[in-house]
Parts: C-alpha cells; structure tokens; sequence
C-alpha cells in the first residue's frame, strides 16, 4: 500500500524502536513541545506519565529540548484555566522529575487561517517547528472516536477556537421540511431538542455533534456551517502546517468514551500496542483497523458517529491518510 510507514509495537521496548527509526535527529537543537492530554479528574485511561518519559528520553538522546503541552478547555472545571490545570497534571504524575522535562498549560493562541476558517492555534505550536503528538484512542460520544486528530484539532487550539470548532456545526432547522418524526430528538445525546410545541433547540445544551442531522431523513436538518468531523480536521490541519510532526497513538484502555470525561464508560476494546507514524490520518486509519479487527465498528455501535468522518476530511485537506504497516 501507498503512503507512510505506521510502526506498530507491543510493548514499551518497541515504543523506544519505533520512535528511533522516525529520525528524530531532525528535531536537534529545536524546542520539541509534545503535545498530550493529561486527564480529567476522575477519567483513570489518560496517557501514563511513563510512556511520556520514554518519548521524553527519545526526544532528548536525539538532541531536542522536549516540552509536554496541552491547552486550557472550554467547559468549566480545573482544567479551565492553567494553574488548575497544572494542579492536575501534578496530581496524575506529570512532572518534571516523573517525565524528565517541563509542563506547559497554554491559553494563548496565534490567529491562523485554514480553510478559510480563522482559527487560534495555541502560541507554543505555532512557533514551533516541529512537535510529538501523542494520542489515547478511545471513543468520543460527538466526533465517533479519538486519536490524533482530535488531540490536534480539540487540544490545540485556544478556549475561543474550541467553542467555535463546536459551535460550526450546530444543527440548523427548515421547519418547511420537518414532518415532527422526533428522530433527531432521539437521537440527540444532549437533550437538546424537543418537538413538543414545535422543533426547539436549546443551544446551552447543544455540542454540535451532528447526530441530529444524520438521523433526520426529510433533509429538515443541516449543519450551520460544517460537521464537527470537518472541523476537527481542518483545526488540526491549522496546527501542524509546515511542521515535523512525529504522532505516537497509544491502543490501550479502549475506553467507550473520551479522556475529558470523568465518567468515560467501560473499557470497549482489549489493549493492542503502540502506532508510530508521520501522518495524522494514517495512523488514526491503522488504529481504527488494528481496533476493527478486534471488535468491528465497536466505535460506531458505541457512539452512533462514523469515527472515519475526521479522516476523510483530513485526507482532502491534505493529510495522507494511507499507510503500510511494520511490526517493530
């Protein structure tokens, strides 16, 4: 098959093979953020401090100067502002003894054009040159699953480029064509809809998910701008522009829901391995295939989104999106 090797290994001695055939001596003498989300209290499947530490060590004896990195979230909680944030990542043992090199929170952001979207990509991405993106694939109730291109185009952008990459996709209703069926009201995960006196929306509650404008099957219902999936990819897109990126997915604790929820259901999927790879859509393709051989469409069936949407989007964006797999 055309397209990027994704390295595939099982344990963590594979991890520290696979990252030394990515050629990380391009990376020398740069700052190399690694970008990672470190967990939401309660959520116990975030990344380990440990896998970070080994891709921290790579980076180093490849002669960079690695940084961790997330962003602050748009919804409340500690992790809505960086001194809570960090009061997090010190609790779930992310630290500069535990992983060998700084913590940074970031909320500012640079304003960039992808797409002809306008978008905030936070500050230390985008001064950056090259980056490591290190992902947890598990499922996410709006955007079907997420792996690297949900790391980017959710976590690397700024609180006001989050909402709007949510905000996108809010459904918009053409009552001329609405018959009142009420599936979209089934369907919606945030009751948010309701046809009782007629179609209404809450748009406190609505996330833009989409699900509503998937089950609707009078075409009453459309996206007001684009689908969530679309704009997750184009975010990430705005993220790595003109960057070296090294992506590192991690296949263990294949939770049924995302790692920003404190509740994030039962584990779907047995653990795989690792995927190391240069292309964001490739290797969310691999993981979704080494995921689909083990349960098929577990993340459809768990989350009724095509998990594959985002990849789609990000390959006619210009990610790869193909890949030939090798076993380390």
């Amino acid at each position: 098959m055309a397209g990027s090797t994704v390295y595939f290994a099982r344990d963590d001695d594979g991890v520290r093979s696979a990252l030394s055939n990515s050629s990380l001596a391009r990376f020398t003498g740069k700052a190399v953020p690694i970008k990672l989300h470190m967990g939401e209290p309660g959520n116990p499947y975030f990344i380990r401090p440990e896998l970070a530490r080994i891709i921290v060590t790579a980076v180093k004896e490849a002669g960079g100067h690695p940084f961790l990195f997330d962003t602050v979230v748009a919804y409340p909680g500690e992790r809505s502002h960086r001194r809570g944030y960090e009061r997090v990542a010190y609790r779930h043992g992310f630290t500069r003894d535990s992983v060998g090199c700084n913590v940074t929170i970031g909320e500012r952001g640079v304003r960039v054009v992808e797409a002809e979207v306008a978008l905030e990509v936070a500050a230390q991405l985008h001064e950056a040159d090259c980056m490591v993106v290190l992902s947890h694939v598990k499922g996410h109730v709006q955007a079907g699953f997420g792996g690297a291109i949900k790391n980017l185009g959710m976590g690397g952008v700024t609180k006001a480029s989050k909402r709007r990459v949510h905000y996108m996709s809010v459904p918009v209703h053409d009552a001329g064509m609405c018959t009142n069926c009420g599936l979209c009201v089934t369907a919606c995960p945030s009751h948010a809809l309701s046809i009782e006196s007629g179609w209404r929306i809450d748009r406190r509650k609505c996330e833009g998910c989409g699900k509503c404008v998937t089950a609707c099957q009078t075409g009453a219902m459309r996206f007001d701008i684009m689908s969530l999936a679309r704009g997750l990819a184009i975010s990430a897109m705005a993220c790595i522009r003109n960057k070296d990126v090294v992506y590192v997915n991690s296949l263990h604790n294949i939770a049924e829901n995302c790692d920003c929820d404190p509740s994030p259901g039962g584990i779907v999927c047995p653990d795989i391995g690792y995927l190391v790879g240069s292309d964001a859509a490739a290797i969310d393709a691999a993981s979704l295939d080494l995921i689909d051989r083990e349960v098929p469409d577990v993340f459809l069936r768990c989350t009724g989104v095509d998990p594959r949407e985002q990849i789609r989007h990000a390959v006619e964006l210009g990610m790869d999106g193909q890949y030939s797999l090798c076993e380390v």
